[in-house]
Order: structure tokens, then C-alpha cells, then sequence
């Protein structure tokens, strides 16, 4: 796949584009990119996906939308479903004054060298998001583009949008979030050095701090799944979000325990896939209540893993 990364990008051949902001890259979203790529052969022709890093509404107001993905691991899941060329660029001033048709013109047809055009129902474009699949059937038809517009995808009767995952993992419903995403939850970043009190506490942990743009789930303690560059063999744990108010921290943290492995992985990428919600965070009276308590987290995790393998 080539990525285009950049204001300076130009496809190096016509192509088949899925068009949409992607956040997550969710049962939906794929659905759209599979098509685009499923029509590019049929056309053989080159698949494309344009997006955006973040969300446009992070322009006009930073932060204002938690990530479900950062942006390399957007890349990484759209990559993963075979398309040829990904067009991931920042939203700027620029792009945010273009007309839909505007858009349209300078972006579709000259940086991208569309044939055809993939998008979801609610796809909008242009300034203000004043362009919709209507306006867009009509300038595909003028310039003698292909358009494809994909109705809702929903599951279990309910229609999947990246607002209602995000809704979903603030409230801890990490089964359900891994069957809309269709993919589990998962926090990606570099391991950092700890207080190492688990370590005394006979279960040894890694940390991880979650980059501030992307969305956390509700503080608590959850089964997880762990793996990172190197890692062999599939490996489960238990991993704890938030402020751990029995050692008093002064950061919220994701604090892993990795069963059955003992090794250092300081400095290391690792990705934490959350499984399921066991417990909320909770104040202990004593560093021996929360040993018991750990425990019996363990204990529950170990029993949730035996029933989905």
C-alpha cells in the first residue's frame, strides 16, 4: 500500500475511492472500503481510501472528538483490507474552505484521479459539510464518475456509527464494542517504567500511558489480551484504567498483569486489546485487601478466557 501523508499528494493512478472520515474503521467503514476495493478489480483499477487523521471537528475545536484509533493505527486496519492507495491528511484551513464543489474538483478528480466513488449514507463534504450524497450524485454523473452509495450497516438491529461505539466504551461494554469495531478495543503505546508495587505484590505489571486523544474506557478493571513485536504466542491478562487510589497515583494509567510471563518489556510497543469489564476502580483499606482483591480478579479472568477460546 502507498500512503500519501501529506498536503503534496497525487495519485500515481486512477482509482476507485472510498471517501469518509473512517474513525475506528468499524464494521461500517469497512464495509465501504471492501466495496471500493471489490469494484477497483472489477474495474481493475487501483483502490483507494481518502481520509483524515482526526475528525474535522478537531480542527475547529482540538480535542472535542476522543479517538476510537490514532492515526497509525488507522492506517494499519485500513491497510490490513487491501487497499492500494491511502490518502491520510491532515484537515487544514485549506481543505476546510472548499466548496463541495470545490472539493470535489481539486480533490477528487485532480489529487485523487477518481473513476469511481464509495461512501456511506451520511457522507458530507465541503465547507460547512454542505455537500451530501445527493449533491455528490450529481457531480459524479456531470464528470462521468461511478458512484456507490452504502445504506446503514447494523448489528443485532441497531445501526453502528463511531459515536455510539465511543458511548458504548465509556460505559464499559467492551463485548459489545468489540462486535461493532469488529475488532476488540485496544490501547497501543510504549511501556514505561511503574511505581513496581505489583511487583511486591506478587503480580507483576507493565504500563502503559494512553495518548490523551484517544477515548478511555470508564475506570475499572478489565480481562485483556496482550500482544507485542516479537510476542509468539497469545497472551492474556488483567488491566487496570484509572488513578489507582490505594498507592495514590497522580495519573491515570493502564496498568497490565500478563499471566504466565515473566520478562522485561520496558521501552517496548505493546497493544492491549480490552476483552471484557470486571470490576470498577475501587479504594482498598489495605495493600493486603487489594492483593485478595487482584486475586480474585485473576480468578474471574481466567474463568471469562476459558469460555471464549
Amino acid at each position: 500500500m502507498i500512503l500519501y501523508n501529506d498536503d503534496k499528494y497525487v495519485a500515481n493512478a486512477p482509482s476507485v475511492v472510498a471517501l469518509g472520515c473512517f474513525d475506528g474503521v468499524h464494521i461500517g467503514h469497512r464495509a465501504v472500503i471492501e466495496k471500493a476495493v471489490k469494484i477497483a478489480k472489477q474495474m481493475d483499477l487501483a483502490s483507494a481510501v481518502w481520509t483524515f487523521g482526526e475528525p474535522p471537528k478537531n480542527f475547529f475545536s482540538p480535542g472535542s472528538v476522543k479517538l476510537l484509533t490514532d492515526k497509525a493505527e488507522k492506517c494499519r486496519r485500513i491497510s490490513d483490507l487491501g487497499v492500494d492507495m491511502l490518502f491520510c491528511v491532515d484537515f487544514t484551513q485549506e481543505i476546510a474552505a472548499l466548496t463541495p464543489e470545490e472539493f470535489f474538483s481539486e480533490v477528487v478528480i485532480k489529487k485523487i484521479n477518481a473513476k469511481h466513488v464509495v461512501c456511506g449514507f451520511n457522507y458530507t463534504f465541503g465547507a460547512k459539510s454542505a455537500g451530501n450524497t445527493e449533491l455528490l450524485s450529481t457531480l459524479c454523473e456531470r464528470h462521468g464518475i461511478g458512484l456507490t452509495v452504502l445504506d446503514p450497516v447494523t448489528c443485532g438491529g441497531i445501526s453502528v456509527s463511531s459515536s455510539l461505539i465511543r458511548s458504548l466504551i465509556t460505559s464499559g461494554e467492551m463485548q459489545k464494542v468489540s462486535e461493532y469495531l469488529g475488532y476488540p478495543y485496544t490501547l497501543a503505546s510504549t511501556v514505561i517504567d511503574g511505581q513496581k508495587l505489583a511487583r511486591r505484590l506478587g503480580f507483576p505489571t507493565v504500563n502503559l500511558t494512553p495518548p490523551a486523544s484517544i477515548i478511555l474506557p470508564k475506570n475499572g478493571v478489565y480481562v485483556s489480551r496482550v500482544d507485542f513485536e516479537g510476542n509468539a504466542r497469545e497472551l492474556f491478562g488483567i488491566t487496570n484504567i484509572g488513578m489507582r487510589p490505594t498507592v495514590k497515583a497522580d495519573a491515570i494509567c493502564a496498568e497490565t498483569h500478563i499471566f504466565d510471563f515473566d520478562g522485561d518489556l520496558y521501552g517496548k510497543e505493546l497493544r492491549v486489546e480490552l476483552l471484557n469489564f470486571l470490576r470498577a476502580e475501587q479504594l482498598f483499606d489495605s495493600i493486603e485487601e487489594l492483593r485478595e482483591q487482584v486475586q480474585k480478579d485473576i480468578a474471574a479472568a481466567k474463568d471469562f478466557i476459558t469460555k471464549i477460546r
